[in-house]
């Protein structure tokens, strides 16, 4: 009997579970209270596409829009949710990006490289402790996307019909937007103020 290909096989899906797992491992949402606020962390998430980098590049903005969900369980439907704005800016002579978070409340800071700009982002989303209760466990799901550049027309733009259906006409087709979703749980806040 030939235990070649048995081996090999078995070798085959260790391998495939290694990955799987490995790939899995790297997206955790983690949680900390700090005063009356639970700040997030993941630490291995890159949610700066190579797109969104060109647009960074050549000297234009980039919003990505975050929306925090608490929910009882992994699958429910959420109580509360949340949604966080941040903007990105890169700085082509000294390469460095900046970011700040327009709304709920201001704050940004700059002069930082794309791996801290991520994650001063993240650890400024939070969610308020009044939101959650003492002792039921809760989920959080992260979700995030890059909004869609809004061109602005003014009301001095007079556009003919002919160059309105050029214009329709020569626009590119727009990618799809790059989302993503992480989540972390269960949490208890009586757990977590003992971290």
């Amino acid at each position: 009997m030939n235990r070649r290909p048995l081996v090999f096989r078995f070798f085959v899906v260790l391998v495939v579970l290694a990955i799987c797992v490995r790939s899995g491992y790297g997206q955790t949402l983690k949680a900390r209270l700090d005063g009356d606020q639970v700040h997030l962390d993941s630490p291995d998430l890159h949610f700066i596409s190579a797109d969104a980098r060109q647009v960074l590049h050549d000297g234009v903005t980039v919003t990505y829009s975050f929306r925090i969900s608490i929910s009882a369980s992994k699958y429910s439907v959420p109580a509360v949710s949340i949604t966080y704005h941040c903007v990105f800016s890169y700085d082509i002579w000294e390469e460095r990006y900046k970011v700040s978070r327009s709304e709920p409340g201001a704050r940004s800071a700059s002069h930082l490289n794309e791996d801290a700009a991520q994650k001063l982002c993240v650890e400024s989303l939070t969610i308020p402790t009044a939101s959650l209760t003492p002792d039921s466990a809760f989920w959080i799901s992260l979700e995030y996307r890059m909004e869609d550049r809004q061109v602005s027309s003014s009301g001095e733009d007079q556009r003919t019909w002919l160059g309105a259906v050029v214009e329709i006409f020569s626009q590119r087709k727009e990618k799809p937007q790059l989302t993503g979703m992480l989540q972390g749980g269960p949490f208890r806040l009586s757990e977590l103020r003992r971290r």
